[in-house]
């Protein structure tokens, strides 16, 4: 039997994953982390990006689109703003929303930040949706 360790996703609708895993790579606003029983207390900030669950059975990738991930003796928690999982994702949606965000045009700072992070979750989307 795997180590393992409790893992749950949770957005503002529904609870995504809450289960045992394995391993499980999460994208931070610092890099990709990966986290194994016992890894230390942590609490980051997540950005758009894969995330990866291995359990005993098998592996689930989603799209998180930011949020936070909280790491304790209990397991771990993201808390993001949304997750989709990779089987519900379509290449040429994610290409045109992809398209979409870069031609979408900045008119002030607020605009820049609202297009650059619809630009990372549409990259990231179009990542997985191309595996």
């Amino acid at each position: 039997m795997a180590d393992t360790f409790p893992c749950k996703i949770v957005t503002p609708t529904e609870e995504c994953f809450d289960g045992e895993a394995t391993y499980v790579s999460f994208p931070a606003w610092d890099g990709q982390y990966g986290m194994k029983k016992g890894l230390a207390p942590l609490l980051s900030t997540l950005a758009p990006g894969t995330l990866r669950i291995d359990t005993e059975n098998d592996s689930q990738s989603y799209l998180i689109e930011g949020g936070f991930a909280h790491v304790d003796g209990e397991g771990l928690s993201l808390v993001t703003e949304g997750a989709v999982p990779a089987s519900e994702l379509n290449l040429e949606e994610a290409k045109a929303e992809l398209a979409e965000a870069n031609a979408r045009v900045i008119s002030d700072e607020k605009d820049r930040v609202a297009v650059e992070r619809a630009q990372k979750i549409a990259t990231a989307k179009v990542a997985l949706a191309s595996k």
